[in-house]
């Protein structure tokens, strides 16, 4: 009995010794993520119609990081913006306006999110062109109406790998 048990524990021992060197082959070494080199200019034009007098509300957010972790700077109309998180919002739309945000280098994570809600009478357009290394990848334009459920989102992820 005493013998099957030092055999049972030497089979054992030797499984587990076994499993740890194939569970620790070199094939098994994570590979190093490559992520994509974002290059980004977004133009955001909201109508006229847009009224801060209104209650009109529209909100933007944009921001990218590189991988070494800084923040990435901003041209906005001509301006250079230097933050983590670039947020504009009613008063930078008043009375209708076309903002350009372009990233002054490549980056490798970001997001931008534009939204707002028509509280006056008039409702207003939202248009928009995202482009990434100087190709279009979203493009549209949204009426924005009193009491439209649920109210206008849009969110844009800069996030893939190559």
């Amino acid at each position: 009995m005493q013998i099957m048990k030092i055999k049972s524990m030497y089979l054992m021992v030797l499984t587990l010794v076994t499993l740890a060197f194939v569970g620790c082959s070199k094939d098994d070494d994570p590979k190093p993520v490559n992520f994509k080199d974002h290059d980004i200019t977004a133009t955001i034009t909201v109508s006229k119609e847009f009224k801060k007098a209104e209650d009109d509300y529209f909100n933007l957010s944009i921001s990218g990081g590189k991988e070494n972790g800084t923040f990435v700077d901003w041209d906005i109309n001509g301006t250079k913006v230097t933050d983590d998180i670039i947020q504009l919002g009613t008063d930078d739309f008043d009375g209708g306006k076309t903002i350009v945000l372009k990233s002054l280098e490549k980056f490798q994570f970001g997001s931008l999110k534009f939204g707002g809600f028509e509280f006056g009478s008039t409702p207003y357009t939202v248009t928009w062109k995202i482009e990434d290394n100087g190709k279009v990848v979203d493009e549209g334009s949204k009426v924005i109406i009193k009491d439209a459920d649920p109210q206008f989102l849009k969110m844009v992820s800069f996030n893939e790998v190559d």
